[in-house]
């Protein structure tokens, strides 16, 4: 498995911003984006990728790619799938039991989160990377 970023993309869709002003606003060091970038980081911090996905307004789908040729992947099991159906019911029951929210306060909250994340110094680390 491999692990890459888009910033390159996302720096293009963004006018061409360069490394100084995305350094500038999300605090990451602009050998750090370079490493990004060019596919030569090892790592992202949880906090690194926080601040790049409010910083691009983009989840972290939007921002890494996780390439698995090479690896076999086997089916879920029975067992896994009826764990999955289980927690996805219990995920639909809990949304069904909340307030309705418009769509404005829902971005607001994740926006929230993002920032709480971004406080936070974690690290992950791609095995084989």
């Amino acid at each position: 498995m491999k692990v890459t970023t888009k910033l390159a993309q996302l720096r293009a869709n963004s006018g061409n911003i360069s490394y100084e002003e995305i350094s500038e606003s999300t605090g990451i060091d602009r050998q750090e984006l370079r490493e990004l970038e060019n596919g030569e980081a090892n790592a992202i911090a949880f906090t690194t990728l926080a601040q790049l996905c409010a910083f691009f307004h983009c989840s972290p789908n939007d921002l890494l790619i996780v390439d698995w040729e090479g690896e076999e992947i086997a089916p879920p099991t029975a067992e896994e799938i009826e764990k999955a159906s289980q927690i996805i019911k219990q995920a639909f029951a809990r949304a069904e039991a909340m307030p309705r929210r418009s769509a404005e306060e829902i971005w607001d909250s994740f926006e929230g989160t993002i920032e709480r994340i971004s406080s936070r110094k974690f690290t992950l680390d791609f095995p084989g990377f």
